[in-house]
């Protein structure tokens, strides 16, 4: 009998260890989670401020170019043109320049120990 009690006192302390090894792992991916998260949210929102900068400060640049150049149209030309081979020059190098630090930074950041 004595063999029994061992055995049911082994079996609980092993439903234990899972019930809090499971619980840690929870933790740890809400941790995790949240973290990725919030630098998701704050990428957002950092973004979307330099893009109105971008966007605003073009607008002033196709204007003052317009104005120099002294037709509507031309800073605006200049402004575009200049987006265009930045679209070019991204889209043709996009896997070394975007992708793949991108990526690293994605599993860098997923395997990351958070700090508290």
């Amino acid at each position: 009998m004595p063999e029994i009690k061992r055995i049911e006192e082994l079996t609980d302390s092993v439903k234990q260890y899972l019930l809090l090894n499971i619980a840690i792992l929870k933790l740890e991916s809400t941790k995790q989670a949240s973290t990725i998260g919030a630098s998701v949210v704050s990428t957002l929102l950092v973004g979307t401020t330099v893009f109105l900068l971008v966007v605003t400060l073009s607008i002033g640049l196709g204007l003052y170019l317009s104005a120099l150049l002294g037709d509507t149209y031309s800073g605006f030309a200049i402004v575009a043109a200049f987006y265009l081979l930045l679209a070019v020059v991204l889209f043709t190098g996009r896997k070394i320049l975007i992708e793949k630090p991108m990526r690293n930074k994605i599993i860098r950041r997923i395997l990351s120990q958070p700090k508290s």
